[in-house]
């Protein structure tokens, strides 16, 4: 080798160069040892000036030395050609292709990348592989190119892929990640996918992730049909961005935390690691990072059930005064803490009760410090749960500095319909009051046919217990109901395929549930429950039987015998996989509005949506609810809705929109009863909109464009979206439109 390397002069390397034969040009730089010196006499041969050699000679020798070779800097004299003399830079490679590959640096291109890349990432053979990077490689030097980044040298190869008939292998190969004009697009617009999400740097970063992520479990993890399902709106796989890595929502035991102390990442390795809580504050403090980190770990809203009466013991001894303080404290921490998923408030929520639950009476409480005195049970303190009951109606009464309502966490009621004349009615008139200014309270109705432990977390899940939730958990803090994947069906999409015919109807919606199931036993490595839910049961009801479900009984009976029947089913899941399904309304915030744009474009003609088609602001009834704008008397609405409520053991919700600025709170808290004891209701929310104007500070009832009181048009509207308050201005196009078309009450 030595001897070659002798005989070779620069001017023969000069006569290669302008002659195109780089090949020799390769073997002398692989044999040749790197010096500052040969870079500036290679730059200046290809016909740049000098000082730019230098200054590139100069860059190199900073990462180089002696004991590499030429061959070895060949890529960084080209990049940093390409960037100070491109003409130069294209003579240097005189022929040969380099790469810009993704970690922001130049290769030259080597077929043999291609082939091991397509055997490791696809698993076709290595002839194969073989035979497509020679294709690839013949098209890239071809075209002439000065370099190819490796994105481009993956869609060409994924183009012959699908050539050769190979979409499977595509799929994995593809590369992940957004067009540029949508990324242009989001930072300049943002989104209103969810309206939580705010504009800020936090939410831009977190829509582009979350589209890799949902990319990559439509192409890695669920198979081609499943997807396909999806993509044709026969089914709506709920937080795509999540699925690989998260759960869905929980509902936790702040017993646990109460006895244990707060390790933020779990473990300790990570944070500081703080003891059982030994005063009041700390233990607030502790409530509210708990459900601030438990946002790291899962994909949906997190909460507290029996909060108070788990607090009580904390709080025994604080007067009024003190237990407000720690209410405010508490509730301020939820609604301030712009940390979570994308930067946005925490999705939480905290349900209280009137009184202590029969279900803890006599269960030994757990006191400030972990301390368990087993004579002592949560029972013993009634007087702390109503005064802790009383103290956040105050705050939530009051609004924040500004008087408007708090968002989150959202604030939710146990109601017993036994309890609520008697020991309860003073409280059962305060929560109305608050339901009369803000709408704030959801209330938790017990039913007959509902479990003893019934919890409601995010927009409206209830929480079902996996059925290794025993009494141990129940008296040692231990209790953590949550759903781990929510897939929700397109019903009317089903009556559009089935055209009126019962027999087809089911074997569709069979092939619906089936593949709901499917991808939820993806998932089966968590205790947690795995939710199907449903929308659309009213245009379902409409399109098979010609009438809506509120107007012919035939067509409300109808939506039962679907709901029946995809009860049914669900626990067939059940007991075959030994898994907790659970059949639900959901919220729907996007997936109504998704559904109704996708079938508009596939049964032209024959889709029913409500909405205006002619701005495409459409959308599909939620669930089993009675038409937004269908002009029904109130109570009929809600037991045709209420009638739905016990075929559900995932959760449900129905809406009473107020229409009035100030409605009475007797005449609220009088129908509250009413619908506790008279309908199946297990789930509802009185639903006040409000504009607060940010000139006056005034808060008033009502969707306004101006503020009613200064007139000023520096205003905010505020309404219930699915199963929490938010700000309209986030809200997709179909919410609107439905927000306009909602049927609002006096009472």
């Amino acid at each position: 080798m030595k001897r070659k390397e002798s005989i070779i002069s620069p001017k023969l390397v000069e006569d290669f160069y302008a002659s195109d034969k780089n090949n020799i040009i390769f073997w002398i730089a692989r044999t040749e040892k790197y010096s500052r010196e040969k870079v500036f006499h290679t730059c200046v041969r290809v016909g740049t000036t000098e000082e730019i050699a230098k200054e590139i000679a100069k860059e190199i020798d900073k990462y180089a030395d002696s004991r590499i070779k030429m061959s070895d800097v060949r890529p960084l004299i080209f990049g940093l050609l390409q960037k100070k003399d491109p003409r130069a830079a294209k003579r240097f490679r005189a022929g040969e292709t380099y790469v810009r590959t993704s970690a922001e640096e130049f290769e030259r291109f080597n077929k043999n990348k291609i082939i091991e890349s397509l055997i490791n990432e696809t698993e076709i053979s290595e002839q194969l592989a073989t035979q497509i990077s020679t294709e690839v490689e013949n098209f890239i030097r071809s075209s002439n190119l000065d370099y190819v980044s490796a994105d481009l040298i993956r869609e060409i190869t994924n183009v012959k892929l699908l050539e050769y008939g190979l979409e499977d292998a595509r799929k994995l190969y593809k590369r992940l990640g957004m067009p540029v004009y949508d990324v242009t697009n989001l930072i300049g617009k943002g989104t209103k996918e969810n309206a939580n999400l705010q504009y800020n740097p936090e939410t831009i970063h977190k829509v582009m992730a979350d589209y890799m992520t949902k990319e990559y479990t439509l192409s890695k993890l669920i198979p081609r049909d499943l997807s396909d399902a999806h993509m044709k709106g026969q089914i709506h796989i709920h937080d795509l961005d999540y699925f690989p890595t998260r759960p869905f929502c929980f509902s936790h035991d702040i017993r646990f935390f109460l006895k244990n102390g707060f390790r933020p990442d779990g473990t300790g390795d990570h944070t500081s690691v703080a003891g059982p809580a030994k005063n009041p504050e700390v233990a607030f403090l502790h409530a509210a990072k708990i459900l601030a980190a438990a946002q790291t770990n899962c994909a949906g809203g997190q909460g507290f059930s029996y909060f108070n009466t788990f607090m009580a013991p904390v709080v025994r001894g604080l007067n009024h005064k003190q237990m407000k303080q720690m209410a405010q404290l508490f509730i301020y921490e939820m609604s301030q803490m712009y940390v979570a998923r994308g930067g946005q408030t925490v999705f939480s929520s905290i349900d209280l009760d009137m009184s202590v639950p029969k279900l803890f009476r006599d269960i030994p409480a757990i006191q400030l410090g972990g301390k368990i005195d087993k004579s002592v049970t949560y029972g013993d303190y009634e007087d702390e749960v109503k005064a802790l009951f009383h103290a956040f109606l105050d705050v939530y009464m009051k609004g924040d500095y500004n008087g408007k309502p708090f968002n989150f966490p959202k604030f939710e009621v146990q109601l017993y319909p036994n309890e609520l004349n008697g020991r309860n009615s003073e409280e059962l008139l305060k929560l109305s009051q608050l339901a009369a200014k803000f709408g704030t309270p959801y209330y938790i109705i017990h039913q007959p046919y509902m479990p003893d432990f019934s919890c409601y977390q995010c927009c409206a899940y209830l929480m079902p217990l996996d059925k290794s939730a025993d009494q141990d958990d129940m008296t040692g803090g231990t209790v953590r109901g949550g759903s781990l994947q929510v897939i929700t069906i397109n019903l009317p999409q089903i009556a559009y395929e089935a055209n009126g015919n019962d027999v087809r109807f089911f074997e569709l919606l069979d092939d619906r549930m089936e593949k709901a199931r499917r991808i939820l036993t993806l998932r089966r490595n968590l205790k947690q429950s795995y939710t199907i839910g449903l929308v659309g049961i009213n245009e379902m009801a409409a399109v098979h039987t010609g009438d809506e479900i509120h107007s012919s009984p035939n067509a409300w009976k109808f939506g039962l015998r679907v709901m029946k029947h995809m009860k049914e089913r669900v626990a067939q899941f059940r007991e075959e996989h030994g898994m907790n399904f659970a059949l639900a309304r959901t919220p729907a915030e996007s997936t109504a509005f998704r559904f109704a744009r996708i079938d508009r474009k596939r049964y032209p003609g024959k889709a029913l949506v409500q909405g205006d088609p002619n701005t495409n602001s459409v959308y599909y009834t939620n669930s089993f609810h009675v038409r937004p704008n269908a002009n029904v008397p109130l109570f009929k609405r809600m037991q045709i809705e209420g009638s739905f409520h016990p075929l559900t053991d995932g959760g449900a919700m129905s809406h009473i929109w107020l229409g009035e600025e100030n409605p009475n709170p007797e005449a609220v808290a009088e129908l509250t009863k009413k619908l506790a004891k008279r309908t199946a209701i297990q789930y509802m929310a009185f639903t006040k909109d409000l504009t607060a104007c940010d000139s006056c500070g005034a808060v008033l009832g009502g969707v306004n464009t101006e503020c009613p009181k200064c007139g000023s048009k520096n205003i905010q509207v505020w309404s219930r979206i699915t199963g929490y308050y938010q700000n309209i201005k986030g809200w997709n196009k179909g919410k609107l439109q439905e927000l306009k078309d909602r049927r609002r009450y006096a009472l």
